[in-house]
């Protein structure tokens, strides 16, 4: 391969390998230990999360008493690792605690009370209800029919006596004008006083059978009031041993004072060791695809001398690397040119041409 000699900075460097010193024999970087910085990771995760924990575990005091957190160490069943175990311990003070202790002892006794009323509910509603004793509703009818007749009565009671008189004045009257039954006068006035007393006893009719009718809807709307009252107080009687225990055991809770709140701490995210181990393990192989796309360059910029490969045309050999697995030389040409190639006798030979002036070259394209 021709070096320019303006190239006198990069014919240096090789001189120095500083340019192939990186090439690393022309293998690419080795796969990071991705298990194991995942593992780290997590350590990394769980001693950010354990520093979080232990910043979120204030001790607090109040007026009316304390609280505050204890640790121990244990060991996870599961895992058989060390953990830590939080204990949230509340200490009251003396005031605060014999006044929980007081609302203790009355809850209780009240429950104890509550307890042996057991016995009187389940008697109360063990029983079945006695349908029986209740107010029957069913005497509207035999009202209608009394407050229709007691009406009528008090109607003829009037009408009888009335009637009666007028009658016998009638019959006076006529008989005073010479008139007797038989006559036609005396026939049609007569009719005429009948009907006027049917009439009158007809509306007398009427009337008890409306005053029956609001006589009997009185009675009904009377008996069942009755019977609703008496049902109620029966109901009442039932569940009045349930309700005393309700009444006793209901707002029994004890009132604990509340800690105040404050701010959590945010957990820190720990060290990301996959990802740093994911980048370098890139930037490293970007570096080896760019040092290798040198070596090309710096071996095919020159092909017409790089072909040259007969080990017999060249003088101050020296490795310097690697090249498709065959090695690498810097070495200068007996006519003076330095260059970088392999070796004619060292690759596969298919790749290998005699020319007629009796020297070998290579195809780099053909190097495998």
């Amino acid at each position: 391969m021709y070096v320019p000699n303006r190239a006198d900075r990069r014919f240096q460097a090789l001189l120095n390998g500083e340019l192939f010193a990186c090439f690393g024999g022309g293998k690419s970087p080795s796969t990071p230990d991705y298990e194991g910085a995942a593992e780290k990771t997590a350590a990394s995760d769980r001693e950010a999360l354990s520093y979080q924990t232990w910043a979120n575990r204030p001790e607090q005091n109040m007026p009316w008493g304390s609280q505050k957190w204890d640790s121990q160490k244990v060991t996870d069943p599961a895992t058989g690792e060390k953990v830590t175990k939080w204990t949230q311990n509340t200490t009251l003070n003396e005031d605060s605690q014999r006044a929980l202790d007081a609302q203790l002892g009355l809850m209780g006794d009240r429950s104890e009370l509550a307890q042996s009323m057991y016995g009187r509910m389940a008697d109360e509603y063990g029983t079945e209800m006695d349908w029986g004793n209740l107010p029957e509703i069913g005497g509207a009818a035999g009202a209608r029919q009394r407050g229709e007749d007691a009406i009528y009565g008090r109607a003829t009671s009037r009408l009888d006596p009335q009637w009666e008189q007028t009658m016998d004045q009638t019959e006076a009257k006529l008989a005073a004008q010479g008139l007797r039954p038989g006559d036609k006068a005396y026939d049609q006035a007569m009719d005429n006083l009948n009907r006027q007393k049917t009439d009158a006893y007809q509306q007398a009719t009427y009337g008890s059978i409306m005053g029956g009718g609001q006589e009997g809807e009185r009675t009904f709307n009377m008996e069942s009031q009755d019977r609703n009252r008496a049902l109620a107080e029966e109901m009442q009687k039932r569940g009045f041993s349930l309700n005393e225990i309700n009444a006793i055991i209901s707002g029994q809770q004890v009132g604990m004072p509340s800690m105040p709140s404050f701010n959590a701490a945010g957990k820190a995210q720990g060290v990301d060791y996959s990802g740093a181990a994911q980048a370098g393990y890139d930037a490293d192989l970007a570096s080896a695809s760019q040092d290798q796309a040198a070596l090309q360059g710096w071996m095919q910029g020159g092909a017409s001398m790089a072909m040259m490969s007969d080990r017999r045309l060249k003088r101050n050999i020296t490795l310097i690397g690697s090249f498709k697995q065959y090695p690498l030389y810097l070495f200068q040409y007996l006519w003076g040119t330095w260059a970088v190639g392999v070796m004619a006798d060292e690759v596969n030979q298919d790749a290998v041409t005699r020319l007629p002036n009796g020297y070998d070259m290579v195809d780099l394209a053909r190097v495998v």
